[in-house]
């Protein structure tokens, strides 16, 4: 079979897949106005029930087909120039891309009406009203927008790092829409909430994998790459699923309802996928693949209406905005002490601990060296997030300013300077391989990572000053306006903040201490005005928090009611204290470690002076000794070591 009769094939057979997919959404909508109503609100029509439940599978079918798309133009690319400048590269990622809007911003309004129980006509009237009125709505414009940004990039993008970069994107467009939705509600929705973020990403991924091989055909080169992504992420996914599950039966039985029954369907087909990604690789196995990728895809999408058991239990607030009741007035004992546990940030360190370990041994095994002191800081670093994510500690931070700031710059502080030392860029640039290296015909994972890096928009928004803008910038934006009050109240709301404060610290003491050769670099004289002025900025938020008459947070923290805490604006007190002496102390420390590491460059470099200007001086004399011997009329060859003046 010729490459094009397989393409058009490939392209029929899926097609096909993509309908029954709608038509199977459409049934399960369907069932979605004898689903129970829950409390004040009324079940949408089936019109807009079969909408809502055929556009959702349909988006999540496109995401995924341009994250394919996105990978077969980068990792699984043919090898060529990193600038493509006929565009050529990206037109079927942005074809996809802006199915992937397109059907975005559709559901806007179906969610809206699925919200508050209107037809569609009605939610498309009045459509500003509701799109503020959950957050799951708003979740949609984001990925659309994102859709529109990932499009964008897909088409006008001539450089292979622009590419990268919109696959990032498009894997962070998993996130929104599940983390917004009906597990962020009830009892235990923060380890629901972690566990669907996780199992979406890895979902899209490995989905992305399967239909590469369809379209491309069990080749070995694509196996090779992409089959450690899909195993993965199938059992990522799987993973996640059960946890989902468990949260939203809520103690019932798994075939009691309509949507236990549809989550078994998930989790067995997901079961099938992980079975046979570790098969021998079969065109057969390929298209089993897709069809359990479209049974997961079909099911995911249209399911999400279903009405779970953990809906029609009332909660408290705390539960409300937590997950969990309030638990006892914090202790020293309470604290430290092991409590409840934060899956999101406990799989982030797993991950980063097992990925940094892989790549450390892959070095070995070629015979390379690596620090161990960059491995036990990187490891170090993990280690405290873990500490922190298994204690009380953890648990009253998501309740009480105060131990939200410990937290907040123990993540914004600590643990970035220690990751910086652990030289992470470093160690993906020596591990990952080049075509070259590979020879397969195709890019390699390192050119993608260096296209990325030097992709020109890298340089600029994660560069040195946009790093100390977003460091300096984020403590005002977030914590002077209604932002952290929104974000406190949902538990997806509380880990994106300290994820984004602990990214805005490793942008800067990447530059600032990094061991990292980066395309963006400073001088040790830049680096230390990097510090010096980023000091009194923490000091001024510490000052302005402490002596503020204005309650940071006030519609949250009154809402949970702690009694322990008497009054709210000690309390916030407290916490400027605790920023104060959290982030000036170990600020002071990089001043310090800082300097220590100019004083060795200097040295360095004053040794490396030092050698050339002797290598010169021996070449000089050398020189001289050879013009005086051949003066002598003497038979002497120039470089002689064993004439001597």
């Amino acid at each position: 079979m010729t490459y094009l009769s397989h393409t058009r094939t490939t392209g029929a057979l899926l097609a096909a897949t993509g309908v029954i997919m709608a038509i199977v959404a459409a049934i399960i909508g369907r069932l979605r106005p004898l689903e129970p109503r829950l409390l004040g609100r009324e079940n949408p029509d089936a019109l807009t029930s079969v909408l809502h439940a055929v556009v959702g599978t349909l988006f999540w079918a496109a995401l995924v087909w341009t994250l394919a798309e996105l990978i077969r133009a980068t990792l699984c690319s043919p090898r060529r120039d990193v600038v493509d400048s006929t565009h050529t590269r990206g037109r079927r990622a942005w074809l996809a891309a802006q199915m992937w809007a397109v059907l975005a911003l559709l559901i806007v309004p179906l969610e809206s009406a699925d919200s508050a129980g209107l037809t569609f006509e009605q939610a498309v009237v009045d459509l500003p009203t509701y799109i503020s009125s959950t957050p799951s709505v708003a979740a949609w414009l984001v990925v659309a927008v994102l859709g529109l940004l990932v499009g964008l990039l897909a088409l006008l993008s001539t450089h292979l790092g622009g590419l990268v970069m919109a696959s990032f994107v498009t894997v962070l467009a998993a996130l929104p829409v599940p983390v917004t939705g009906g597990i962020s509600v009830g009892l235990n929705h923060d380890f629901a909430t972690d566990s669907g973020a996780v199992a979406a990403v890895g979902m899209t991924i490995a989905a992305a994998c399967v239909l590469i091989e369809a379209l491309d055909g069990a080749r070995p080169a694509f196996t090779a790459r992409l089959i450690w992504m899909q195993r993965t992420g199938a059992v990522i996914a799987l993973a996640g699923g059960i946890v989902v599950t468990w949260q939203g039966q809520a103690g019932h039985s798994w075939v009691s309802d309509r949507w236990g029954v549809a989550r078994i369907v998930v989790l067995v087909a997901i079961a099938i996928w992980v079975i046979t990604a570790w098969l021998p690789r079969t065109r057969v196995l390929s298209w089993l693949g897709v069809t359990v990728v479209a049974v997961v895809l079909s099911v995911t999408g249209a399911a999400n209406q279903l009405v779970p058991p953990r809906y029609v239990i009332g909660q408290t607030p705390a539960v409300n905005y937590l997950g969990y009741e309030l638990p006892p007035a914090p202790t020293a004992a309470i604290l430290l002490a092991p409590g409840r546990p934060n899956l999101g940030f406990w799989t982030l360190s797993i991950l980063g601990i097992f990925g940094y370990y892989v790549a450390v041994r892959a070095l070995k095994r070629r015979g390379e060296t690596w620090s161990g002191a960059r491995s036990g800081s990187w490891i170090g670093a993990w280690v405290v997030v873990i500490f922190l994510a298994s204690t009380g500690l953890w648990e009253y931070s998501s309740m009480q300013f105060s131990w939200h700031m410990l937290v907040h710059m123990t993540f914004n502080m600590l643990v970035p300077a220690l990751l910086v030392l652990g030289a992470p860029v470093t160690l993906l640039r020596q591990v990952l391989r080049t075509a070259d290296q590979i020879n397969d015909g195709f890019n390699g994972p390192h050119d993608c990572l260096m296209a990325a890096l030097e992709w020109r928009p890298t340089k600029i928004l994660f560069g040195p000053f946009a790093a100390w803008i977003v460091f300096i910038a984020s403590f005002y934006v977030v914590y002077f306006t209604p932002i952290f009050d929104y974000l406190m109240r949902y538990h997806w709301g509380h880990q994106w903040m300290l994820l984004h404060f602990l990214m805005a610290g490793f942008m800067l003491f990447e530059y600032v201490i990094g061991l990292d050769d980066l395309p963006a670099s400073l001088p040790h004289i830049g680096r230390l005005g990097f510090v010096i002025t980023a000091m009194p900025f923490h000091s001024f938020f510490a000052v302005i928090t402490m002596n503020a008459h204005q309650i940071i947070g006030k519609n949250f923290y009154e809402a949970l009611s702690i009694p322990w805490i008497v009054n709210l604006h000690d309390d916030q007190n407290l916490g400027g204290q605790i920023t104060w002496a959290t982030g000036e102390i170990p600020m002071a420390l990089v001043l310090i470690a800082l300097c220590v590491q100019w004083f060795i460059s200097d040295r360095r470099d004053q040794r490396r002076v030092d050698a050339s200007e002797d290598a010169s001086l021996n070449e000089s004399l050398t020189a001289y000794n050879d013009m005086l011997a051949r003066m002598a009329g003497q038979e002497i060859k120039p470089h002689d070591p064993g004439n001597k003046l």
